[in-house]
């Protein structure tokens, strides 16, 4: 009997924050843990690694955030709806088309997985001509469906929650490519030992991979609280919001643990009593597969808000502004009890998201490969 080939799997994301990669690299590590015969990759779509544009989009990105909110906002919330939707669709599809051609065709892959809209819309388009006609999966990181999704060539798409599948298939996808998976996060995550247990007054601060938001602000004012007994401060890839709050640490009442981009995020979750974020849904996401109470502050606009919504109406997070912020935190340090209900309202998934998206990936494999 022949022997089998070795799949080529490419997972291809966009370093616009780093949620979307961190699903990726969750789904590799479950590829690579139930298929180690088989090769899987994380390729950052819009870098400079890979027929890239540069880093142009991602610094626009960023900077339209910090300097024109309510712009981003209005672009997303048009972005939305249904004209306005499917001309960002033609227009990123277009524009990315180019290099998904030289990508496929450099790489060879069985199947291409997404966990950011830009490489799938462009993928659905070279497979609406027919110039593909391997497998498509796509992935949504966020408690929103993005216009962009919105496409009926691809083959599944994994979505957060119940009522993100009921949404798209009132935008007409087919309910047979639709999976309710939830969001893929790392396996340390369903690992981290029931040894670790909160330390009192202990506040987690993040701003996700990239630290964004403004922590060092969140510090000065949470710096007055008298039930916090420390800070957990983690900076992601931001070198110089590191440096700050470093400097402003030796000017505060209590002790700063500091980290930079960290493995240990699970350990670090499951030693605190309250998680001070902006809310992205990756961060979210492994906050509630522990636990942990969240108080989200700095919503950056667009999904984020949607992500808050979904946070609040659980009744695992309260959604503050920044004056707002140590009222917050010190009502529920103060309250036992409502730190006790927040953290049974996150009602922490025990099934493996990332293992659920590659059963996905498999299945289509062997219906490809029953059909050719």
């Amino acid at each position: 009997m022949e022997k089998q080939r070795s799949r080529r799997f490419f997972i291809l994301t966009a370093s616009i924050g780093t949620g979307h990669s961190q699903a990726a690299r969750a789904i590799a590590e479950a590829i690579k843990e139930e298929h180690p015969q088989d090769s899987v990759r994380v390729l950052d779509f819009v870098s400079r690694d890979f027929f890239s544009i540069d880093s142009m989009i991602k610094k626009s990105y960023l900077k339209m955030i910090e300097l024109f909110p309510e712009l981003y906002d209005s672009l997303y919330s048009n972005s939305q709806k249904s004209r306005f939707g499917e001309t960002s669709q033609i227009l990123v599809s277009w524009s990315f088309k180019n290099r998904m051609k030289k990508l496929i065709k450099v790489l060879n892959p069985d199947a291409l997985i997404f966990t950011h809209p830009f490489p799938a819309a462009a993928a659905n388009l070279l497979k609406k001509e027919e110039i593909i006609k391997i497998p498509l999966l796509g992935v949504i990181t966020d408690f929103d469906i993005h216009q962009l999704w919105i496409d009926k060539e691809l083959d599944a798409l994994c979505v957060a929650t119940d009522n993100l599948a009921e949404h798209l298939k009132n935008y007409g996808i087919d309910s047979n490519k639709i999976y309710s998976t939830g969001i893929p996060i790392r396996k340390s995550f369903y690992e981290v030992s029931d040894n670790i247990t909160p330390e009192k007054g202990t506040v987690l601060l993040m701003g996700g991979g990239l630290g964004l938001g403004d922590i060092t602000d969140n510090l000065k004012r949470l710096d007055k609280v008298k039930e916090i007994k420390k800070f957990i401060v983690i900076t992601g890839k931001n070198i110089s919001l590191y440096e700050d709050v470093s400097a402003l640490s030796e000017h505060l009442i209590h002790p700063v643990e500091l980290h930079s981009y960290t493995n240990k995020v699970a350990e670090i979750m499951k030693r605190s009593e309250i998680l001070v974020t902006k809310p992205g849904a990756l961060s979210c996401t492994e906050a509630m597969m522990l636990k942990l109470p969240m108080v989200l502050v700095n919503t950056l606009p667009g999904q984020e808000r949607a992500n808050a919504s979904y946070m609040v109406n659980k009744g695992c997070a309260l959604w503050v502004k920044r004056g707002e912020l140590s009222e917050a935190v010190e009502s529920i340090l103060q309250n036992s009890e409502k730190r006790k209900q927040m953290a049974e309202a996150c009602g922490a998934n025990t099934v493996q998201s990332a293992k659920e998206v590659v059963k996905i990936l498999y299945n289509l494999m062997k219906n490809k490969e029953r059909n050719t």
